[in-house]
């Protein structure tokens, strides 16, 4: 489409960084709501409670930083948790179209 049609327009969008902003607390909801199982409901809020941070540089360590948002890309967790969150956009158009995928839109 993009050699023969004049008005189709690609908008190429880098989401590398998509991972470190899903809030625990927004996805958590987003879970809840799809009404899986309570134990892996439970499982997902056991895996990411108390999640912590801290950098060692130049021999001293930094004190530890409770992390509330951030899902580590290459996590078996990972797409799913990005498909769930990424689940309700939605284009602002209705003539444009979003295209979801695992780890990408």
């Amino acid at each position: 489409m993009l050699s023969s049609n004049p008005y189709v327009i690609v908008i190429p969008l880098d989401f590398s960084k998509a991972f470190d902003t899903v809030r625990y607390s927004s996805m958590l909801h987003k879970l809840e709501q799809l009404g899986i199982p309570d134990n892996v409901y439970n499982w997902f809020v056991d895996y990411f409670n108390g999640h912590c941070h801290s950098t060692t540089y130049g021999g001293s360590e930094s004190t530890l930083r409770l992390i509330k948002a951030s899902v580590a890309q290459g996590s078996g967790v990972g797409p799913a948790t990005h498909v769930v969150t990424a689940s309700d956009l939605q284009p602002p158009n209705a003539l444009n179209r979003l295209v979801k995928y695992a780890d990408d839109t």
